[in-house]
């Protein structure tokens, strides 16, 4: 297996936190939220970010040739615990996490930042040093992580329905191209008292390293549904 320095692997992140930083307003709320624009126009508007925008991932939909159209989709923007609601309100340095900040578009209404897939710091650089990928770039990390978001969701959705049932923080790994992952998932607030969903990744490592041997032995790996409406249950949204 090919390893990235470790160095530049950290310069690498330092460059996509910058890059992220400077961008525009991750969500351009106008333009989901526009009363005078249909909903068929607001979700393909969404739809066709999800094909130019190298930060945004479409996930699901349902009903795409009606005016009930549902869509799930989301972008990576930077995370912090502490940090404001509004994206950019706070010094750079505060920011010590990216997260895939899932957004749903229904008919009369939608809802973002609610649910995250969070990556610290730590899991970032580790992912770029050990993920068998040219990463060398910010435009190549959303490109490779454009591959793996999907399938992250619906690992986390898997813990989600766990934690909906027990009340308790849930844990969990997938194996993602010979690559161990250990998720946690758990409840918490955002800046606008609105309850969240956060499901974070640890860490990214092979899948022959000892510690991950030693998961592998102890339990199964996660084996979430691929269909997103499975565990629309977690989601009022999307009652229909």
């Amino acid at each position: 297996m090919a390893f990235v320095d470790e160095s530049l692997a950290k310069g690498l992140v330092k460059r996509i936190f910058r890059s992220l930083y400077k961008a525009e307003q991750v969500y351009a709320i106008n333009d989901i939220n526009d009363i005078n624009t249909s909903n068929r126009k607001q979700c393909n508007k969404s739809r066709n970010k999800c094909k130019t925008k190298n930060t945004a991932v479409f996930i699901a939909e349902r009903y795409a040739e009606t005016s009930k159209w549902q869509l799930i989709w989301g972008e990576w923007t930077l995370f912090n615990d502490k940090a404001s609601f509004n994206l950019g309100t706070d010094p750079l340095e505060d920011y010590d996490k990216i997260a895939f900040d899932l957004t749903f578009q229904v008919r009369g209404g939608y809802s973002y930042k609610t649910y995250y897939i969070v990556l610290t710091k730590h899991a970032l650089i580790r992912l770029i040093m050990r993920c068998q990928e040219s990463i060398v770039n910010p435009h190549e990390l959303y490109k490779f992580l454009k591959t793996i978001t999907q399938k992250l969701v619906y690992s986390s959705l898997e813990l989600a329905n766990k934690t909906a049932r027990t009340g308790l923080e849930s844990e969990g790994y997938i194996i993602l191209n010979g690559i161990y992952l250990p998720m946690a998932f758990s409840i918490g607030f955002n800046k606008a008292h609105q309850r969240v969903g956060v499901c974070s990744i640890k860490t990214f490592m092979p899948e022959h390293y000892d510690s991950a041997i030693r998961s592998l032995k102890k339990t199964k790996p996660l084996k979430p549904s691929e269909n997103f409406f499975d565990y629309q249950e977690l989601f009022v949204i999307l009652d229909e």
